[in-house]
């Protein structure tokens, strides 16, 4: 090889090589000059500036002294929608941290949906000529633009669902038929808390039923599972925070309670609900809601039990808002620094107080009171609260249509003011002035 290269040396002109050694030197002479000139022009705009019209962000983490956190780390990432950044300092000021933006988000909830066998027959009605055995849609239709105006609206359902509505039941024991699950859907509703003392009519065949209907449509559901991995809170995220709904019951008709599971429809046990909430806030909640089935019924006046482990939950930091039901009359609402504890919000669609084909001879006129409970809640880096809050009063047109009426809402005509007005004065002695009435129009 080394003869081989020689040979091939000894073939080029002595000027010829010297040329070509000038030539290389003039080609890095030229690249250097070129480099040095960018850098110069670069450094005349401004020693450390950053081009025009670009954010320049400064990183101002330092080393944390605390010790790591020993809480579970959220199953899912944080949103990055209002994260904190960093901007330029100022000369002669520190970089700081912009505060998060303040999100919010507005919550509606309504108390029991029962379908009587009432109901169900104006169902029916509203079908005819459908193909459909029952459309329960239209009982909801004043009541939609509210439910679906808000950024998260919660029902409770208590009557299980059949799943093939072969085996309906209206008295006693409840399989209602499944399209009530798509009137709720197109209610507005975003889901359901379900445990209650119906929860288990039909035995685990309501969960099934039920839960089949409900997820067919879209609806969130709490309070039901059919596996020990599916139990736990409904989640939602609203305005961008993150929302943990759970759904408890102190009552199951014909059982003892805790259930066994205790998953399949979870108990009320305060220490347990609490330890619930707070592994959701872990998990990443930053509002945590709680449905609780309790109370006695046709009774406006709490228990002594549901006083006392409500104020119990209202007090857990993990709680943000409690919402009552069972009682079918409305109940008193409290406030507590940003959080709230409703009671009972009464019936939302039943029959109830019954007539003469259905009588309910221990149904006060109040049960065919109810209201939209109505929440504004913001979340800041101090954390979410409810910083409004109030109310829709709400009356069941049970001699027509069966329609929720909204009252003060573009009332129908052929309804009694005077009936309104004085379901409309039950729940305002009953609730306010913890929550407001909410002036609304029709539109």
């Amino acid at each position: 090889m080394t003869d081989q290269k020689s040979t091939s040396d000894d073939r080029i002109h002595p000027l010829q090589s010297g040329e070509r050694r000038l030539a290389r030197f003039l080609q890095a002479a030229v690249v250097v000059g070129l480099v040095g000139l960018l850098v110069t022009d670069l450094a005349g705009d401004g020693e450390g500036a950053a081009p025009s019209g670009q954010e320049v962000t400064v990183d101002t983490t330092t080393p944390s002294t605390a010790p790591p956190s020993t809480s579970p780390p959220p199953t899912t990432p944080p949103p990055t929608d209002g994260a904190p950044t960093s901007e330029a300092p100022t000369p002669g000021a520190s970089a700081t941290l912009a505060p998060r933006p303040a999100r919010s988000f507005t919550l509606v909830a309504t108390g029991d949906i029962i379908s009587h066998g009432a109901v169900a027959d104006r169902a029916a009605t509203a079908a005819e000529g459908t193909g459909s055995g029952w459309d329960f849609t239209p009982l909801f239709g004043r009541v939609r633009p509210i439910l679906a105006g808000a950024d998260l609206a919660l029902c409770h359902l208590e009557s299980p669902l059949s799943r093939r509505d072969d085996d309906l039941s209206f008295r006693g024991t409840f399989r209602v038929p499944s399209t009530l699950a798509d009137a709720i859907a197109d209610a507005g509703y975003d889901g359901c808390s379900l445990a209650s003392n119906h929860s288990l009519d039909s035995g685990p065949s309501s969960v099934t039923a039920t839960l089949h209907h409900l997820h067919r449509v879209g609806l969130a559901t709490t309070g039901m599972a059919e596996a020990a991995d599916a139990a736990g809170p409904a989640w939602y995220e609203p305005g961008g925070i993150r929302v943990a709904h759970l759904s408890v019951t102190d009552l199951l008709n014909g059982r003892d309670l805790p259930m066994d599971p205790p998953w399949m429809v979870p108990h009320l046990d305060v220490d347990r609900v609490v330890a619930d909430a707070r592994a959701a806030r872990y998990a990443g909640a930053e509002f945590v809601v709680v449905s609780v089935h309790w109370g006695e019924e046709y009774r406006a006046d709490p228990t002594d039990r549901q006083r006392t482990a409500g104020r119990r939950l209202l007090a857990a930091p993990e709680v943000d808002l409690v919402l009552g039901h069972h009682a079918h009359v409305v109940q008193p609402v409290e406030r507590l620094d940003g959080d709230a504890l409703a009671y009972g919000l009464g019936n939302f669609l039943t029959n109830q107080p019954g007539d003469a084909a259905n009588p309910c001879r221990s149904c006060p006129p109040e049960t065919q009171d109810g209201l939209i409970a109505w929440f504004q809640v913001r979340a800041d880096d101090s954390g979410a609260a409810i910083v409004d809050a109030g109310y829709v009063p709400t009356w069941v047109d049970r001699e027509h249509d069966h329609q929720v009426v909204p009252i003060g809402v573009d009332d129908p005509d052929h309804l009694d003011p005077e009936a309104l007005a004085a379901s409309a004065a039950r729940t305002a002695a009953v609730v306010e002035p913890s929550l407001r009435r909410l002036e609304l129009t029709a539109g």
